[in-house]
């Protein structure tokens, strides 16, 4: 080095320190951007589509709110809709009206109206596969009518943070196991890629009769039976309630394919997360052995996830279903004391056949009505090939009809609460 004139020394110096220093001419301030909680996609007058862009509202600083309620007047969420052939373009003609720089990168769904869905939705997820500023861990929904209805219908009360209000609407441990316990974009596309397999999304709705305030009750006389109602038996958009947000994550929609078959309501959403082993503790209201009109809850949980073994004998499919469960009793009307043993045993076998019977039906719609495989039985019949050729040429799509399934339930009683018998009348 010695002998090394300084102003090469110093020009050495130089080459080797500009690897390590860092610039800022790119850099982008989050202040600067405005990031897109949710997208919604319909199809447009020609041949494209409209897209429908939620953006999380900044709060003011020094201006927020304590705690999680919405100060008066406060917006958490703006809404915008244009038209292009892609949501890249779409995005690009919206910056010609938004200040900030848009960010996909927070997104936390993407609502696929209902219209598109019976068309085909390939097109558009192929672009978001593509597209690296989206995450796969995004919530996948189907809403009843138009997408753009829905997010501008998205209304929250509670929240100021839009953000974890999505968060929260689409958590399975609040929603006990009435969505689909895996929606996002990952499962979604990855099934959808599958023949044969049937890929589920949450089932959304808007509700403009209660953004409106025209939304009623049934009245007493509306029903002519005289059973209760197993809230289970909704789907979104038609729960029975009044007030609060316009809008619902209720149930599940499944595709075969690219295209939308048909919605699962809560109750067999339920059921869909039980048979494939995703089963979260939820309440499950069931008929009272000792009075049908009545019901009885069930603070419900898997005592062991469902173990599927798939068998093929000759050319039949054979599956069984080996599923335990256990609940609390929570809640009961009639003044049956199923604190002893032979009530309890009773109650006991009582659920095992409900149980039996709704997955026998949800079997039946899936597998032989709409011949589509929503339990991913295919990853286990698929060790029955040798290679890849030989399982792509077997084409599962055409037997998954001729799937043959059994269903062994095993169901206990954990607890009664605290209270030892019935509440009866003092006399």
């Amino acid at each position: 080095m010695k002998h090394i004139p300084p102003f090469f020394r110093l020009a050495l110096v130089i080459v080797l320190l500009l690897p390590i220093l860092s610039g800022c001419w790119d850099r982008l301030d989050p202040e600067n951007m405005a990031f897109v909680i949710a997208i919604g996609v319909d199809p447009g007058p020609r041949n494209d589509y409209l897209f429908t862009f939620a953006l999380a509202v900044p709060k003011p600083v020094g201006g927020g709110t304590s705690g999680g309620g919405s100060s008066s007047g406060s917006k958490s969420l703006a809404v915008h809709t244009v038209e292009g052939s892609n949501i890249t373009s779409a995005l690009l003609v919206s910056q010609s009206f938004i200040a900030r720089r848009l960010n996909v990168s927070h997104a936390k769904a993407f609502i696929i109206g209902e219209d598109l869905a019976r068309n085909g939705i390939i097109p558009i997820m192929g672009e978001v596969v593509r597209n690296r500023e989206f995450r796969r861990s995004f919530h996948v929904m189907t809403t009843r009518g138009k997408a753009q209805t829905y997010i501008n219908n998205i209304k929250p009360t509670t929240e100021t943070d839009i953000s974890l209000w999505f968060e929260l609407e689409t958590d399975p441990n609040n929603m006990g196991a009435m969505l689909p316990k895996n929606s996002r974009f990952h499962n979604f596309t990855m099934e959808i890629e599958s023949p044969g397999t049937g890929a589920i999304t949450m089932q959304t709705a808007p509700r403009p009769d209660i953004k409106t305030g025209t939304a009623s009750l049934p009245s007493e006389n509306y029903y002519s039976e005289a059973d209760q109602l197993f809230v289970g038996n909704q789907e979104a958009g038609h729960i029975h309630r009044v007030g609060e947000v316009p809008v619902e994550f209720f149930g599940s929609a499944v595709y075969k394919g690219d295209l939308l078959t048909g919605y699962l309501n809560g109750a067999e959403t339920r059921v869909l997360n039980m048979l494939r082993g995703e089963f979260t503790r939820t309440t499950w209201d069931f008929s009272d052995p000792s009075d049908n009109k009545l019901n009885l809850s069930i603070s419900m949980n898997a005592q062991d996830q469902t173990k599927m073994k798939v068998e093929r004998k000759n050319d039949r499919i054979l599956v069984t279903f080996d599923i335990a469960m256990e609940g609390d009793l929570i809640s009961v009307q009639s003044l049956v004391d199923y604190t002893t043993p032979k009530n309890r045993k009773k109650l006991e076998e009582a659920i095992q056949n409900q149980l039996k019977e709704q997955s026998s039906n949800l079997l039946n719609k899936t597998l032989y009505e709409w011949e589509i495989d929503c339990f991913e039985i295919n990853n286990d019949f698929k060790s029955y090939f040798s290679t890849l050729k030989e399982w792509q040429d077997y084409h599962w799509e055409e037997h998954v009809k001729d799937i043959e399934y059994e269903l062994n339930i095993n169901f206990k009683i954990r607890r009664h609460g605290d209270q030892v018998g019935p509440a009866i009348e003092g006399r």
